[in-house]
């Protein structure tokens, strides 16, 4: 198979074009496609419309550069927190490169979380537990989610790219880790659409302790300005109350200081307490 062949080629410039012309009929009629990646690991994938599937499609792996730093710099037995893992594209990777530690992978739609379940379940990764949740600053209330069908990495709080909701709990950060027990988080990745500000709102005691953990988060100018009860640059701003330093992941092996907030355009970030 064509998909398969691109998989095994290393990246070049110029593959991600020729990979959408060559596999035009896979990516627009697919759906529901499982698929064999990097790592002997197996996805089922919504479409290949959206850039997690058709990533993994192309290059069997999402997002290889943040996989390498978690697994480089989660502590040993230590615990991940994957906030908006969506389909498992980042935790489960993760979780057979580093089966010593323990990941909670929470997905907010119930219908990627279902994704993310039989992932999960065809991959043996016995370190993630799943929760059905939307991360906030409150727990126990019913809210609508937002999740396109077509773009289902774009899943969110706000009726952006559809107006049908799925309803669904909220939980708070600091909530969650009473629920797991967990006495100390080693790493947290977050990634939920502009939300970012409202879930660390939500993770006073975590957050404010000289041993918080460090955050990789995607900073998006039109998702917060979108997102309800938050304004652009409020994850930074939080994070940075709260003793943060963050930093500006230009390349696996650099990261930049941010001197001020940044309210426009796209960042990934990476919030440090202390030494890393």
């Amino acid at each position: 198979m064509l998909s398969s062949i691109f998989r095994k080629l290393p990246a070049f410039k110029g593959k991600h074009s020729l990979a959408r012309f060559l596999l035009k009929h896979d990516i627009n009629e697919k759906s529901n496609v499982i698929v064999k990646g990097a790592q002997g690991l197996v996805y089922k994938l919504p479409n290949l419309k959206e850039s997690i599937g058709f990533e993994i499609y192309v290059n069997g792996v999402y997002e290889p550069a943040h996989i390498r730093l978690l697994v480089n710099n989660i502590p040993t037995n230590g615990t991940l927190l994957d906030l908006g893992a969506n389909i498992g594209s980042i935790c489960i990777p993760v979780s057979k490169l580093r089966p010593d530690i323990k990941i909670i992978a929470v997905e907010a739609s119930p219908k990627v979380f279902e994704y993310l379940r039989h992932n999960v379940e065809m991959n043996n990764c016995q370190n993630i537990y799943i929760e059905n949740f939307a991360l906030s600053d409150s727990d126990g209330h019913q809210v609508a989610f937002y999740s396109p069908d077509e773009k289902f990495g774009k899943g969110s709080m706000s009726p952006v790219f559809t107006k049908v909701p799925e309803y669904v709990s909220t939980i708070t950060l600091d909530s969650l880790i009473d629920k797991f027990k967990v006495d100390s988080v080693g790493f947290i990745k977050i990634d939920v659409e502009g939300y970012e500000g409202l879930v660390f709102r939500g993770g006073i005691r975590l957050l404010s302790s000289t041993t918080a953990p460090p955050i990789l988060f995607e900073f998006a100018d039109w998702a917060e300005n979108l997102a309800m009860n938050v304004k652009c640059g409020d994850s930074q701003r939080i994070l940075l109350d709260f003793g943060y330093k963050i930093h500006r992941v230009g390349s696996p092996r650099r990261l930049d200081p941010v001197k001020e907030v940044q309210t426009s355009g796209s960042a990934i970030f990476l919030a440090i307490k202390g030494k890393f």
